[in-house]
C-alpha cells in the first residue's frame, strides 16, 4: 500500500501541500443545505497531488431526525459546494439526504478508484464505465460538473449577487401573484358595482328582471312590471 504521501488523493492534513493564497481553508465550516438546515462540517480536503486541486471535502454528518440522517462520515465532490465565507458555511447543492445515506462511509486508507465511482455512481454519473481492476482514473473524468470550482471559491459579493438573484426572482414571483390576485378582486368590484345596489349585493328582483322577460314575469307574478 502507497504511503499518503506517495498517494495522489490525499488528505490535505498532514501532507506538503496547503490551500493556495487567496482561498478560504474550510474545515471546521458548517455544511448545510439549501434550505440551510445544519447536515455536518467539513472534517478535511481531499487534494489530488497530480493535478494540485482539491477534489471533495470530507463531511462529518451529524445526526438529525429532521433529514434522516445519522452520523457518518463522507465524502462529496468538490464541484457540489457552494461556500459562503461570510457565515463560515458550506452549502451543498441538490444534494439529498438519500444520498448522504447511500455515500460509503470515509476511510482515508481507501481513495482509489472503486471508492471515487461509487461516489460518482450515488450521485448520478451515468458516464462512469465499470471496472473490476483500481487502474487509476484520468483527467476525463474530473471534467464534469461534479468537480467544477467555480461555485466553491467564488468571492462574497459573487456568493450574495447569487443569493440576491434567486431571492428577486421568488419575490418577482409573488408579486406577479399578488398583481394577478388584486386584478381579479378589482374586475370582480367594478362587476359587483354596475350589476347591484349600494351595498354590493345583488338582489332576487335583480337577478329575476336579468334573465326574465316582462311576459314571463306577468304570467308567473299575474303582475305587469311596464310602467304606463
Amino acid at each position: 500500500m502507497a504511503t499518503d504521501k506517495k498517494r495522489r488523493l490525499q488528505e490535505l492534513r498532514g501532507s506538503d501541500f496547503e490551500m493556495a493564497k487567496g482561498q478560504p481553508d474550510i474545515r471546521g465550516w458548517e455544511v448545510r443545505d439549501t434550505s440551510g438546515r445544519k447536515i455536518g462540517k467539513v472534517q478535511e480536503l481531499i487534494f489530488d497531488s497530480r493535478a494540485q486541486k482539491v477534489r471533495y471535502i470530507v463531511v462529518n454528518v451529524l445526526d438529525s431526525k429532521e433529514l434522516e440522517l445519522e452520523k457518518r462520515t463522507v465524502m462529496v465532490p468538490i464541484g457540489m459546494a457552494l461556500l459562503q465565507p461570510k457565515d463560515d458555511d458550506v452549502i451543498l447543492k441538490n444534494v439529498t439526504s438519500f444520498q448522504l445515506r447511500a455515500l460509503p462511509r470515509y476511510n482515508k486508507d481507501d481513495l482509489g478508484t472503486k471508492a471515487e465511482r461509487d461516489i460518482s455512481t450515488v450521485f448520478g454519473r451515468t458516464d462512469v464505465t465499470p471496472t473490476v481492476s483500481d487502474a487509476d482514473l484520468d483527467e476525463d473524468f474530473y471534467k464534469h460538473d461534479h468537480f467544477k470550482e467555480d461555485d466553491m471559491y467564488r468571492t462574497d459579493a459573487e456568493n450574495a449577487g447569487g443569493a440576491t438573484r434567486t431571492n428577486t426572482t421568488s419575490d418577482n414571483t409573488r408579486s406577479e401573484k399578488r398583481s394577478e390576485d388584486e386584478d381579479y378582486l378589482r374586475r370582480e368590484k367594478e362587476t359587483n358595482l354596475n350589476t347591484s345596489g349600494s351595498n354590493g349585493l345583488r338582489s332576487d328582483n335583480e337577478l329575476t328582471d336579468k334573465i326574465e322577460t316582462d311576459e314571463e314575469y306577468q304570467r308567473r307574478t299575474g303582475k305587469s312590471r311596464r310602467i304606463m
